[in-house]
């Protein structure tokens, strides 16, 4: 297999130009497999032990508020420390597919199980790892943006 790097200005700056045979069409799940796998590495704080980890970020199903720090929960169901305010990762990860749902939760929209209304105007969360959590009504409309 031959790699050939291409520069496209018309993309975004998060988009990546996969472009292949139609034979190796067949191919294509594992090369996205890959292609995420190889994401970005985030340096977190073992709350148990208090010692730096590197976590991947597309293992971090929500992200909670916790004074001037933020827990990160991961797929797997750990629990870690990540050493900035909420505003400043709702920045930083919105790029990797992160969205704030309301004044104390970001979560990853890849991990959602499935959503339903609730009373009041909001909106209730059901995540893969079985967490649930409530869209507040100032949130709502970023949220259907992103799933329109």
């Amino acid at each position: 297999m031959n790699i050939v790097f291409k520069v496209k200005e018309q993309l975004a700056t998060e988009d990546v130009l996969v472009m292949t045979h139609p034979v190796k069409q067949k191919e294509w799940p594992q090369f996205r497999q890959a292609i995420e796998q190889s994401g970005k590495m985030l340096t977190v704080i073992n709350g148990k032990n208090n010692r730096n980890s590197q976590i991947p970020i597309n293992s971090i199903s929500s992200i909670e508020s916790e004074d001037r720090l933020c827990n990160l929960r991961l797929v797997s169901g750990e629990m870690f420390l990540y050493n900035k305010r909420l505003k400043y990762v709702e920045e930083e990860f919105a790029v990797y597919g992160f969205i704030r749902i309301n004044n104390q939760v970001i979560i990853n929209c890849k991990e959602i199980e499935q959503f339903s209304a609730t009373t009041n105007a909001r909106i209730e969360l059901l995540m893969k790892d079985g967490a649930a959590y409530f869209i507040s009504r100032h949130y709502i409309k970023t949220f259907r943006r992103v799933f329109s």
